[in-house]
């Protein structure tokens, strides 16, 4: 029985320690429409509105935008959408879709 205890204490904490079992990802888009200063704002802002969006960087340098996001609160087509709703259409960095 104490074996039980403990092993369940342990599971418990490590769940705790641990938060949810969510998958945070990240991923870089490409955003080939951005062409001015303010377009990386604009794509940042429509992107970390998505529920789910924990942290996102746009820059104009190499047109694009890093996200970190909970997979299990959202996706990746729903962080596309976002951007291409704002005007910005994005794909994967490197050429492949989100879907």
């Amino acid at each position: 029985m104490k074996n039980l205890l403990f092993g369940t204490l342990a599971f418990s904490a490590l769940l705790v320690s641990h938060g949810s079992m969510a998958a945070e990802q990240t991923v870089k888009l490409s955003v080939p429409g951005m062409s001015c200063v303010s377009c990386p704002y604009i794509v940042k802002s429509a992107i970390s509105a998505v529920s789910g969006v924990s942290s996102v960087t746009a820059t104009m340098a190499d047109l694009s935008a890093t996200v970190t996001f909970d997979d299990e609160i959202t996706t990746l087509v729903k962080i596309q959408q976002a951007t291409a709703d704002v005007g910005y259409p994005s794909s994967l960095f490197g050429g492949a879709s989100g879907s």
